[in-house]
């Protein structure tokens, strides 16, 4: 009899019996127990204002507004990678750690063709000095000679032809200092000149790591753009080298008196010929940077326009920074960049205009 009350009492309880069990599930003062599953083959009731219909007739608009799959990658476009699938910061730092990889191992090439060409290179950066100091010893009174004339206003070339020279000039020539001088000027030559041999490579790979957030009309850039940032390097390492460094050393060889003779040491030398050229062929990317930066959206030209008068200011303090401090060599490096910021204007006010252009579909 006990078994058969027990089988029975889930279906003789009347309404009662449920509004008494629903009042002792949700009242916190009542006997303490919790609330149970019904056991036996009834279900539980839904909670209140809930419905007991499936969730596509319950809501006929859920599965409209729930984002497919093509959806999903559409904005996660900037986490895909190129094989479409979706990557996370880990990924990403892995793709990195391959990218640096690839461009040290670009760089280790690089360096390996430079030493083999060790003397050649040397040779090859060294030769501004030679054509400097043989300068000097022409008839031309060189640069602060004729600085000095305009300012006193007196003919250089019939003071130095008046004044008989008190000592033979001994021969100018580079020095190494150093038990290891010439190791670390042909290490250093090696290294700066793999990455310059380095720069499409680098380029590219840079390109590559940053493509998966660009779209498909940014992704068709790559090749321009490595191409214009190897040709503007190529350019500004060109201006030094051929202008500017021979009239800073020639300004520098010109400060020496009747009894002083310049012999310089060879790795500051070097130091600083490599430090001009990769600081002209670095600030010559200007156009390239902002024309990636427009394309980002990051750059617009009323900015530019806006900051044109800090620009200026910075431009000067760059050229003071790379250029020795005659005033020649370090227009020679301010006028070219004060004219690449108004091409880099340019290049936003198109980059921006093509982009409007697309959005509105025109």
């Amino acid at each position: 009899m006990a078994e058969d009350s027990e089988s029975e009492g889930p279906t003789d309880q009347g309404p009662e019996a449920e509004s008494a069990t629903f009042s002792r599930a949700g009242d916190p003062k009542g006997s303490g127990s919790e609330p149970q599953e019904s056991s036996g083959t009834g279900t539980a009731p839904p909670p209140p204002g809930s419905s007991m219909l499936p969730p596509d007739e319950a809501n006929p608009d859920q599965t409209a507004l729930a984002p497919g799959a093509a959806e999903l990658a559409a904005a996660g476009d900037s986490h895909v990678d190129g094989g479409g699938k979706q990557m996370s910061f880990l990924d990403h730092l892995e793709e990195l750690r391959w990218r640096l990889l690839k461009g040290l191992a670009a760089i280790l090439i690089g360096a390996v063709v430079c030493l083999i060409f060790r003397d050649e290179l040397q040779d090859f950066l060294t030769e501004p000095f030679r054509e400097a100091a043989t300068s000097l010893d022409s008839a031309d009174p060189g640069v602060v000679s004729a600085i000095r004339s305009w300012i006193v206003d007196e003919d250089p070339g019939a003071a130095a032809a008046e004044e008989p020279p008190v000592v033979p000039p001994a021969p100018r020539q580079l020095q190494s200092l150093g038990v290891m001088t010439l190791f670390f000027v042909g290490l250093q030559i090696a290294i700066i000149g793999g990455a310059v041999l380095a720069l499409p490579v680098l380029f590219y790979q840079f390109w590559q790591f940053v493509a998966p957030g660009l779209l498909a009309q940014e992704k068709r850039l790559m090749l321009p753009i490595v191409g214009l940032s190897v040709v503007c390097f190529a350019i500004g390492a060109m201006l030094a080298y051929l202008l500017v460094l021979p009239l800073g050393l020639r300004f520098f060889l010109a400060l020496e008196s009747s009894n002083v003779t310049s012999n310089w040491a060879i790795d500051q030398y070097i130091g600083f010929v490599l430090r001009l050229i990769l600081g002209f062929g670095i600030v010559f990317e200007m156009p390239v940077i902002t024309l990636f930066l427009s394309r980002l959206g990051l750059v617009t030209p009323e900015y530019l326009r806006r900051v044109r008068r800090y620009a200026i200011i910075i431009v000067f303090a760059l050229a003071a920074i790379f250029t020795p401090p005659d005033p020649i060599s370090q227009l020679l490096m301010a006028l070219p960049l004060l004219a690449l910021y108004e091409v880099s204007i340019w290049v936003s006010r198109l980059t921006n205009r093509k982009r409007a252009e697309r959005e509105t579909g025109g």
